[in-house]
């Protein structure tokens, strides 16, 4: 879904700008990755993992079926407003859902393997993360497939590329039942969240209490200490030394979430035409799922094993802080490529600029005068059949005065230009008399798809009637009044011969490249002129290869590191907890995205890019710290604190037996099941390396 979600934020549906859409998804991202936090209470506290994310993926399923909703025009017809909201609603249900599945399902499968399988187990997490972006590779490529090549009332079908994500999920939550008798389910272990948070708040309080020179506690959470709870806060001590590495952890993920944000609309500014195929912008994200899938079975495979094998010490720690350097590397090529691009990019409006360019299709030259541009002063003088040198020149947006002078014959037009528009005012000859239209809107958005426009600029006669044809398709006839414009959209990179009905006019071929914009100028006498309106895509999409194998790189070290890790080093009762926490960090990335998107202090996207590479070197080195103090918890250690744990249940239970309240066998196992498919290679794992 949200391979997709950027460009569909920017359609003709909704048509928010790229700085809104990009603040958007980061906005829905940091959603997903802050109700995990809900989700984990709710697992460990009450429902426990299996009931909490059977739950809640139905309310993810119903989330993506208001997205789809979204995306259907008849529901809100012109109505920006009504999908708008839609998708809005769609996008908080859908993280509220994926807040309820995310820290559990990683967890989940970690509680279906016995301490004696800790090798599996490692692997299992490998593997998941393999699972998870095989399916993305898969969406990856068919979504924006669907949502170019399907068209739904006559624009490309968001509907079905959301629509079948959504299907997709009603059929995972089936299969998931379906295995209910197979998987190892836990009993909640009580409201973590809670407890931690009374033993973190009396620690603080009773040792505010402690004169700073009477302070002799070891641990300041030992002044919780009240006889009963040493086990609770033992465990609360290793998840908090796990967090504070976490610190700088949000940086990561706000350089590699811009993927799906950043890094598709810069792919929308390239060429993804190969021969006679066409790499969709939105579609070039696969490149980091198809990556994963190839680096995580050879390095679980070749290269772990080679350095465990020459006894080279490449820990956990190590492989994460690793990560976070090939993220800012990533960053830096990104930001050449951004360079790449700029050096052809058109100069438009951005926020607080308009721009207006006249076409002179009167039969004399004409000089154009009034309150902008400095013409008041310097006017300026443009032949017939040719343009003001405005194309990429802004102004403040606001009103104005154009005044013109065609050989005697005078005008004066007032325009009033908006925020992040340009427009074209179109001098045409009414029958002797040099008149101007109305100024119209310009093409100044390159198309989603990476396709062309070609706009017919009409200042000729009334009621122009004319079409293109080219060997890769044809628009059919358009009919552009005197004055006006009229514009074909994302038509593919071609040549198109240009033909107007009922008129001997001879056009030559227009050469349509991608990404670029057209209008063609039709004028005076049945004269024409080709004008390039937005300058096409010169950089290949290849050059984005590296950027994303870089960054796949970073996220193999350190976010499939990372879960093994937060799973491997917290005590049983806090397992949720802290994935939620690992998730959570996600969440902050997200956060400093979309501050830098909202303000907009950095006009060049490339210089962002390098900011972004600076703010995660100094959060490498800052790991690379905090790691080099942190002591790993062996887990034999946490394993036995959750033996006791059950020998005190088990204590407390026989007391309770005796005074009539029984707990039988059967009562405890009701919601699990042990899980039988690893049991017959126990003794086979014992005695094997992976």
């Amino acid at each position: 879904m949200r391979t997709v979600l950027v460009i569909y934020l920017t359609s003709d549906l909704i048509k928010w700008d790229d700085n809104t859409a990009t603040a958007v998804y980061h906005a829905f991202t940091v959603l997903a990755y802050l109700f995990p936090l809900l989700g984990a209470m709710l697992a460990d506290s009450m429902w426990g993992k299996y009931w909490t994310i059977l739950s809640l993926s139905c309310v993810y399923a119903i989330g993506s079926g208001i997205n789809m909703m979204s995306a259907i025009k008849p529901i809100g017809g012109d109505n920006l407003t009504v999908h708008a909201a839609l998708v809005s609603i769609g996008l908080i249900v859908i993280a509220f859902g994926t807040g309820g599945i995310k820290p559990c399902v990683s967890a989940f499968g970690g509680d279906q393997f016995t301490k004696e399988q800790d090798n599996y187990r490692r692997s299992f997490f490998s593997l998941f993360y393999f699972a998870i972006n095989a399916g993305s590779l898969v969406s990856t490529f068919v979504s924006p497939i669907i949502r170019d090549q399907v068209q739904c009332f006559g624009d490309d079908c968001y509907a079905l590329a959301f629509g079948v994500p959504t299907a997709l999920m009603f059929v995972a939550i089936i299969l998931f039942v379906i295995g209910t008798k197979y998987y190892t389910r836990l009993e909640p272990t009580g409201n973590v969240f809670v407890s931690v948070s009374k033993t973190i708040w009396r620690a603080i309080k009773l040792r505010s209490k402690v004169p700073s020179k009477h302070r002799n506690k070891e641990h300041w959470l030992d002044y919780a200490h009240d006889g009963t709870n040493s086990q609770e806060i033992q465990e609360i001590k290793y998840v908090l030394r796990v967090l504070i590495l976490y610190i700088p952890l949000p940086l990561f993920w706000s350089l590699f979430d811009q993927q799906g944000s950043r890094w598709t609309l810069q792919a929308v500014r390239m060429n993804g035409v190969m021969g006679d195929t066409v790499i969709l912008p939105d579609q070039f994200q696969i490149c980091n799922p198809l990556i994963i899938i190839i680096l995580i079975p050879i390095f679980e495979a070749t290269l772990y094993p080679f350095l465990r094998k020459k006894n080279i010490n490449f820990s956990p720690l190590k492989r994460m802080g690793l990560g976070m350097w090939f993220a800012g590397l990533a960053f830096i090529v990104a930001a050449l490529v951004q360079t790449m691009i700029d050096e052809n990019l058109t100069l438009v409006p951005r926020s607080d600029e308009s721009s207006i360019r006249v076409l002179n299709g009167a039969n004399v030259p004409c000089t154009f005068s009034g309150n902008i541009y400095g013409w008041d002063k310097n006017p300026e003088i443009v032949g017939s059949g040719n343009t003001t040198k405005t194309l990429e020149k802004v102004t403040t947006p606001g009103s104005y005065n154009i005044e013109y002078n065609c050989a005697g014959t005078t005008g004066s037009v007032p325009v009033t230009l908006e925020h992040e528009k340009a427009y074209d005012l179109i001098i045409y000859m009414n029958g002797a008399t040099p008149t101007a239209g109305n100024a119209i809107i310009r093409q100044t958005k390159k198309s989603n798809s990476g396709k062309a426009y070609i706009s017919i600029a009409n200042a000729y006669q009334d009621a122009l009637k004319v079409s293109v044809k080219g060997d890769k398709g044809s628009g059919g006839a358009l009919t552009v009044a005197i004055g006006t414009k009229g514009t074909y959209e994302e038509v593919s990179q071609d040549e198109y011969t240009i033909v107007a009905e009922g008129d001997p006019m001879s056009f030559e071929k227009l050469n349509v490249l991608t990404g670029a914009a057209y209008t063609v100028f039709i004028y005076n006498d049945g004269s024409h002129k080709y004008i390039k309106d937005i300058y096409e895509n010169d950089v290949n999409l290849f050059w984005m290869v590296p950027q994303y194998f870089i960054i796949t790189l970073g996220e193999v070290f350190l976010s499939v590191t990372g879960l093994e890790f937060a799973y491997s080093q917290a005590p049983q009762s806090m397992k949720s907890v802290l994935q939620s926490f690992w998730l959570l960090t996600v969440s902050v990335g997200n956060i400093i995205v979309l501050i830098v998107a909202e303000t907009s202090l950095i006009p060049s996207q490339a210089d962002e890019y390098y900011l972004f590479a600076g703010l995660i070197a100094a959060a490498a080195i800052l790991f690379m710290i905090l790691a080099n103090n942190y002591e790993y918890v062996d887990e034999a250690m946490l394993n036995q604190f959750a033996e006791d744990d059950k020998s005190s249940t088990s204590s407390v239970s026989s007391e309770k037996s005796q005074d009539g309240d029984i707990e039988t066998d059967e009562k405890k196992s009701k919601h699990g099941r042990a899980n039988e498919a690893f049991e017959k290679d126990i003794g086979f794992e014992k005695n094997t390396k992976l």
